[in-house]
């Protein structure tokens, strides 16, 4: 640092944030040749840690983020604000690669896939615990593959359906009906569908396998989308009749009136989990904020609130799961999450999203 830096940084109280600092050097006039010296001092300055930016999901969770958990962190933490970035993963995840160098988004929500893309493109920082309390509420082995996240809700993968149309099926098998020939929604983005066929195949749940089963019966998918309240719209009109789908969409989507259902079968599904992450590239004291942020996803408020306002299923041990959410395996507890539902290995699948889309279209789309 140069003296010009270290006059200047004096001006100021120590530990002034760059916010507080640009304006103080603007009155003091920045500009002409002294600019460099003045880039140098607000660099050389803590950034300031009073806003937060974290990525959250869309749909219902953002309101139940702004009604629980933003009063909640706020009073525990005067001064400190938290602006959401809503989005998908698949749409939020490149801009945050690509703002690595410079970034804005301090932590959020993050699937099974991006948080171990995240992880393997070092995006992500290990939690320190002490800083998120409500952790020691999930259950042993409920951690995050790698060591890198929490887990703070689920949702099952299974089967959704117009009850109108057909009647719940019983296997994954059950999809290859002729009855179904062009009534089925699929994703190619997503993979789980294909690893329960893999699994009702007697295979491991391969992504691969899975796909080979389904070349037989590629007459019965009818359309293929890439989003779940288009797929919702075109269960709920009876334009398809089913589709591999997630309950805790599905549970929003007929709570807005959409003509839905949803089944678990034998096979079980696969466990779809939400994992919170704090992202690299903080000063110390955003990167603390942030954790105490995110813990209060884990609080009871929040755990109770994904389940009665979103559909989703918790992992804290700590709140009940209401027998009516239950019914149709829409939401699970944790014990019973892990009891039925399938984690496959996405530290694996997720390197290999591209060449897995691929052999989707080729086989299956072609």
């Amino acid at each position: 640092m140069t003296d010009d830096t270290g006059t200047i940084l004096r001006e100021f109280a120590p530990g002034t944030g760059r916010r507080r600092l640009l304006q103080g050097l603007a009155a003091m006039g920045a500009g002409g040749a002294s600019f460099f010296r003045f880039a140098e001092a607000l660099a050389q300055a803590p950034a300031d840690a009073a806003q937060l930016t974290v990525f959250s999901w869309p749909g219902a969770v953002p309101d139940i983020l702004r009604d629980i958990t933003l009063p909640a962190f706020r009073q525990a933490q005067a001064g400190a604000e938290v602006r959401l970035e809503v989005g998908s993963n698949a749409a939020g995840y490149p801009r945050m690669l690509a703002q690595r160098g410079n970034p804005v988004i301090s932590g959020g929500m993050f699937n099974d896939i991006f948080t171990q893309r995240g992880r393997a493109d070092g995006m992500f920082i290990a939690f320190n615990r002490a800083l998120v309390p409500n952790s020691a509420k999930l259950p042993a082995g409920m951690e995050t593959p790698g060591g890198v996240g929490i887990p703070f809700l689920l949702s099952p993968f299974a089967i959704m359906y117009n009850p109108d149309r057909m009647e719940a099926p019983k296997s994954w098998t059950d999809l290859y009906d002729p009855k179904l020939r062009g009534r089925i929604g699929m994703w190619d983005a997503y993979y789980d569908a294909y690893i329960m066929a893999a699994v009702a195949a007697g295979k491991p749940p391969s992504v691969e396998e899975g796909i080979r089963a389904w070349q037989p019966h590629r007459a019965n998918i009818g359309a293929w989308v890439n989003s779940p309240t288009v797929i919702e719209d075109m269960v709920s009109k009876g334009e398809m009749w089913c589709a591999p789908h997630w309950g805790s969409f599905m549970g929003q989507a007929r709570a807005r009136g959409g003509k839905l259902a949803f089944t678990v079968p034998r096979e079980g599904g696969v466990q779809w989990t939400g994992h919170m992450q704090v992202c690299a590239g903080f000063n110390p004291r955003v990167t603390e904020l942030t954790q105490r942020y995110l813990d209060t996803w884990l609080s009871d408020e929040c755990q109770s609130a994904w389940i009665s306002r979103g559909f989703f299923s918790p992992t804290s041990t700590a709140v009940s799961v209401p027998e009516a959410a239950s019914a149709d395996g829409v939401v699970m507890a944790p014990a019973e999450a892990q009891r039925r539902l399938i984690r496959p290995d996405f530290e694996r699948i997720g390197p290999e999203m591209p060449r897995l889309t691929q052999m989707i279209i080729r086989t299956l789309k072609g």
